[in-house]
C-alpha cells in the first residue's frame, strides 16, 4: 500500500449476530469482522484490517457498528458498499461508508455508545421476535425498573456489573442515560454510556428485570453499585436480546 496515497475510510456495519462468535476475529470460529474484512478486501484487491468502536460478544447484534480501515485504492463509497454487500451473507451488511480524516480512530474517538436490550411478554413463543428479543412470561413493574435505572446514571465503579473474563484496567464508566420503555408487549432497556464492561449491559438488563419482578428493590441499587459485588445483581441475560444501536463521535 502506498502511504502517500493512503486514505482512511469510515464504515457502518449492521448485522444479526446469531451465527457468529462476535465482532472480533477468533481462531476456529466465524466472526463478523473476518467476513467484512474479506468482503472489503475482495473489492479493493488488498488485505483489509478493520478497527471497530468496540467488540460485540457472541450472539449480539448491531444496528450500526462503526469501523475504519486504510486503503490506497480510489473508489466511490457507494460502489464500495455495493461491492462488499454482494460478498457478504444476508445477515451482515455495510450500510454506509465515507472517507474521513486519517487521524480518525473508530475505537479511541467514540464518545457515546447506545445499547438496547429487547424482550417481549407472552406466554406463547413468537419465532419472529425470538431472533432479537428475550421472551418473558409475566409483566414486570416498569415503574420500579425505571427507578432502579435512574441510579445507574453518572460516573461510577461498575464492578458489580462486570462478568469474569474481562480485561478492564478500571471498572469506572459513565452512564449518560438508562431507561425502560414498553409499547404493546415489547419492552426495551436502553443504556447509553461512554464505554461498557464485559457483559455489563446484559447484567444491567438482568438486574433491572429482577427489580421488575420484585427480587431486588429499586432503592437498593445505589448500595449494590457501592458494594462492587456481582452476586448481588441479577443474572446475565442471553445475548440474542442485545443490540448495539449506535456509536457517537
Amino acid at each position: 500500500m502506498d502511504d502517500l496515497l493512503t486514505r482512511r475510510v469510515k464504515i457502518g456495519v449492521q448485522y444479526i449476530g446469531t451465527k457468529y462468535c462476535g465482532w472480533q476475529s477468533q481462531k476456529n470460529a466465524v466472526s463478523v469482522q473476518e467476513l467484512v474484512e474479506k468482503a472489503l478486501g475482495g473489492v479493493l484487491g488488498h488485505e483489509v484490517r478493520l478497527t471497530a468502536s468496540g467488540r460485540t460478544d457472541e450472539g449480539v447484534h448491531a444496528r450500526r457498528q462503526v469501523a475504519h480501515f486504510d486503503t490506497d485504492v480510489e473508489i466511490k463509497p457507494f460502489n464500495l458498499i455495493l461491492g462488499a454487500n454482494v460478498r457478504l451473507p444476508d445477515d451482515i451488511a455495510v450500510v454506509d461508508a465515507e472517507y474521513t480524516d486519517n487521524s480518525f480512530d473508530a475505537r479511541r474517538d467514540a464518545k457515546r455508545k447506545t445499547y438496547v436490550y429487547r424482550m417481549y411478554v407472552d406466554s406463547v413463543r413468537r419465532p419472529f421476535l425470538d431472533v432479537n428479543h428475550l421472551q418473558i412470561y409475566k409483566q414486570p413493574d416498569l415503574s420500579a425498573m425505571n427507578r432502579a435505572a435512574a441510579a445507574l446514571v453518572g460516573r461510577h465503579d461498575f464492578k458489580c456489573f462486570c462478568a469474569t473474563g474481562g480485561n478492564a484496567k478500571t471498572f469506572v464508566r459513565e452512564i449518560f442515560s438508562c431507561d425502560v420503555r414498553q409499547e404493546g408487549n415489547i419492552i426495551e432497556i436502553s443504556v447509553c454510556g461512554n464505554a461498557f464492561l464485559y457483559n455489563m449491559v446484559r447484567i444491567v438488563a438482568g438486574t433491572l428485570l429482577w427489580v421488575g419482578r420484585g427480587k431486588i428493590k429499586a432503592e437498593d441499587l445505589p448500595q449494590i453499585i457501592a458494594s462492587k459485588d456481582r452476586s448481588r445483581c441479577g443474572k446475565t441475560l442471553p445475548p440474542h436480546g442485545l443490540t448495539l444501536e449506535s456509536v457517537e463521535y
